[in-house]
């Protein structure tokens, strides 16, 4: 399988054709061989990539995996391999009329939520732990996660109908406790360094992609609610275009 776009480092995106029927293709400043397709804000539901696994050419893949084709006369399936993206773009859109994607699954991957921040992640309560933790050795760490779940048991005994949000808050930070204390000792350690936390970067990074492509998606919003530039394409002005979209 294929690394998905928004685990990967592609830097920001570019909004790469007109808004239609919700969709829109992004392009990225940091890979010119990569097309996401999105349905709004929503994470990419497919994309096109050049020179995948040795593949000489645009593939179109779809939860990670390259969509086949069967062989002419039978045979096991292989890869649809294309000269144009816009010819992958073809397939994928093909691909996921076959197999629609279920818009109501959650995006998973670094199992982070918001707390008390519009981006938890940059703010807020899992920060103030991470700063606290900063340079704790691994017997530190330990000690801090214990008080950590006595805090915890202690708001749950104590929690009043009314205050959940005292037992949700003392639930955050065990849990970031226990995220940093064990991401330190898995990795061997002798002291937590919030800039050495792979987990917490990667985490960084998908939410930055989700809060880049949900700022096309206001744009190409936008752009939708403008009058026409320039009339949609022809069939065949579609096969022949390079790029996603008529150019206006």
């Amino acid at each position: 399988m294929s690394t998905a776009p928004a685990d990967r480092d592609l830097g920001r995106p570019i909004l790469d054709s007109p808004l239609v029927r919700g969709a829109m293709w992004l392009r990225w400043t940091g890979h010119d061989g990569i097309r996401t397709l999105h349905q709004g804000a929503d994470p990419a539901r497919g994309w096109t990539e050049r020179d995948v696994d040795g593949l000489d050419g645009w593939v179109a893949l779809v939860d990670g995996r390259i969509v086949l084709a069967a062989r002419p006369g039978g045979g096991l399936p292989e890869p649809v391999v294309h000269a144009e993206a816009w010819q992958a773009g073809a397939t994928l859109h093909a691909a996921l009329a076959q197999h629609p994607a279920d818009q109501d699954e959650e995006d998973e991957g670094d199992g982070y939520e918001g707390d008390d921040q519009e981006h938890g992640l940059l703010g807020g309560i899992r920060h103030r732990v991470r700063r606290w933790a900063a340079g704790m050795t691994r017997e530190d760490l330990q000690q801090a996660l214990h008080r950590a779940r006595v805090d915890e048991r202690a708001a749950d005994r104590y929690a009043d109908a009314g205050h959940e949000a005292a037992y949700a808050t003392a639930d955050t930070i065990r849990a970031e406790w226990q995220r940093v204390r064990d991401h330190t000792v898995e990795t061997g350690a002798e002291r937590y360094d919030p800039d050495h936390d792979t987990a917490l970067q990667h985490a960084l990074r998908r939410e930055r992609h989700r809060r880049d492509v949900a700022d096309c998606a206001r744009e190409a919003a936008h752009r939708a609610g403008r009058p026409a530039a320039c009339s949609p394409p022809s069939a065949s002005a579609w096969a022949a275009a390079r790029h996603w979209g008529p150019a206006c």
